[in-house]
């Protein structure tokens, strides 16, 4: 992959990228001024076809966007299917980057694709509290997106497998009533993004069935 600068796609067309993504929309809306900062703290990626985004059995802290173009999320077998296409708008990488495990798939860009064009944030900015260039709001964005994301996953595969056993393990999983805006829900919004991450883990663990079962790396 290749990192996009300025001079390649021009501020405008980069705001224009990131307004693809409810998140940097969101930000952008709320605190114009936060937004500038996430865009300098944003890497813009170029990838060919075929160009691997995500290796299976790597741990890093990179959550991914994806801008435009279509990825492959593959199996363990090179010579299987796809398991599932990150489409634009996208995000991918939460698992790993939520509880330091190993990629548990890997991600490359469709054959069919011209190229992929990707946004990458580090999530060590998001979650440091006593070093993150972030304001409270800006943070609570990022882990509501994360939160909401992993659930919508879940309840895909609840869906999908409405009498799975884990099905009341996700009913279990906590939820936050205090006030809205303030660093307690942040706390919560930070343990409810992990109580998810494992469920959906332990979830990922068990064979992929024919139904094209979304997976997250």
């Amino acid at each position: 992959m290749q990192q996009a600068n300025d001079d390649q796609y021009g501020i405008e067309r980069t705001r224009q990228l990131l307004s693809g993504v409810p998140f940097f929309n969101e930000v952008a809306r709320g605190e114009p001024g936060q937004f500038e900062l996430l865009k300098t703290k944003t890497r813009i990626l170029v990838a060919a076809p075929g160009e691997q985004i995500i290796k299976a059995g790597d741990v890093d802290t990179t959550l991914y966007f994806l801008l435009r173009g279509q990825l492959e999320v593959l199996a363990e077998q090179d010579d299987d299917a796809p398991l599932y296409y990150v489409s634009p708008g996208e995000v991918f990488g939460t698992l790993s980057m939520l509880l330091g495990t190993p990629r548990s798939a890997s991600i490359q860009v469709a054959e069919s694709a011209r190229e992929a064009v990707l946004a990458s944030l580090d999530f060590n900015d998001f979650n440091d509290d006593d070093n993150s260039p972030y304001t409270l709001e800006s943070r609570l964005a990022f882990f509501h997106m994360i939160v909401h994301h992993i659930r919508w996953t879940l309840e895909v595969k609840r869906m999908q497998m409405p009498d799975h056993e884990l099905v009341q393990s996700l009913r279990k999983l906590p939820v936050f009533h205090g006030e809205k805006g303030t660093a307690d829900e942040l706390d919560a919004l930070k343990i409810q993004a992990q109580a998810l991450a494992e469920l959906l883990c332990r979830w990922n663990e068990e064979p992929v069935a024919s139904t094209g079962t979304l997976q997250l790396t």
